[in-house]
């Protein structure tokens, strides 16, 4: 909702008066005090009017029950309260992701690409509440939650010092799991080959064998 209300402000072609959401109105400070002599009064009454149409904006983006709350404060106020509003639901948020994120585990058998985008999802989600990790952190957090078929994979990705965006991390992921089954599969026809093989010729014998016993 705070990112929503700063957008829409922005949108509504008010991208000048932005301003009126990171500074308070300052108070009109008294004819008889020394701040008066230097106080800009065209600015300060600039800076109410933009707020004010700012106002407008941001509470026609909210529900009711918002609007209703936020009626009375200016754009500083209201982005101030909202953040006191949705830090506990953003902590929460965050928690939650993060639990999903530790519970992330790929099993033999299963398809890393599928694994790989759901964590990024998840780390996608973090960065959307404001808690983004940096992008060695994230990749950490994916290599560990493989099975022990990619550790050849780590291993080198490890020794290389591999520094590579998570999209390419899943690009990589993906060509090596294509690349061992393929090799896998040709060893297991190789050694389907050469047992079929050994097979024949364990035949062949007992069938000489037998020819030689019958010629007594």
């Amino acid at each position: 909702m705070m990112r929503q209300c700063r957008e829409a402000t922005l949108l509504g072609n008010h991208d000048k008066i932005d301003y009126v959401l990171d500074k308070p109105i300052g108070v009109v400070p008294s004819k008889e005090s020394s701040e008066f002599a230097t106080f800009d009064a065209a600015a300060h009454e600039k800076h109410v009017e933009n707020a004010n149409d700012a106002q407008c904006v941001m509470l026609s983006s909210m529900s009711l029950e918002l609007q209703r709350q936020h009626e009375h404060m200016l754009p500083y106020e209201m982005l101030k309260h909202l953040e006191s509003l949705y830090a506990s639901q953003a902590q929460t948020m965050e928690y939650e992701i993060l639990r999903d994120l530790f519970k992330c585990k790929l099993h033999d058998g299963g398809k890393v690409s599928e694994h790989v985008l759901k964590m990024i999802g998840l780390i996608e989600r973090l960065a959307s509440i404001g808690a983004v990790l940096p992008v060695n952190v994230s990749t950490n957090l994916i290599l560990p939650c493989l099975p022990s078929s990619f550790e050849n994979f780590i291993v080198n990705f490890n020794m290389n010092n591999t520094k590579v965006g998570l999209p390419e991390l899943h690009n990589m992921l993906k060509t090596y799991e294509s690349s061992t089954a393929k090799l896998k599969s040709v060893l297991m026809v190789s050694s389907s080959a050469k047992s079929s093989k050994w097979k024949n010729k364990q035949q062949q014998k007992m069938k000489a064998s037998k020819d030689v016993t019958w010629s007594y």
